[in-house]
């Protein structure tokens, strides 16, 4: 009995917020995570996200697929 309690309670902890969030949070480089403020750390990060997302759209197309 006390193994589907022990399952129950690592199933919760995979919920909490900064459970998902900072092995995201490790990856960030450096100098976003070192940001002397709020407004360039959003700056940071929309400029990286905004390349993720620009390379992953244009991913088909380099491939001579589109």
């Amino acid at each position: 009995m006390s193994s589907v309690c022990d399952n129950f309670t690592l199933d919760i902890r995979k919920k909490f917020f900064t459970l998902r969030v900072v092995k995201h949070w490790h990856r960030l480089p450096g100098e976003m995570v070192n940001a002397p403020s709020l407004e360039t750390f959003q700056a940071r990060l929309d400029g990286a996200l905004s390349s993720l997302v620009w390379w992953k759209m244009s991913l088909p197309t380099a491939g001579g697929l589109g």
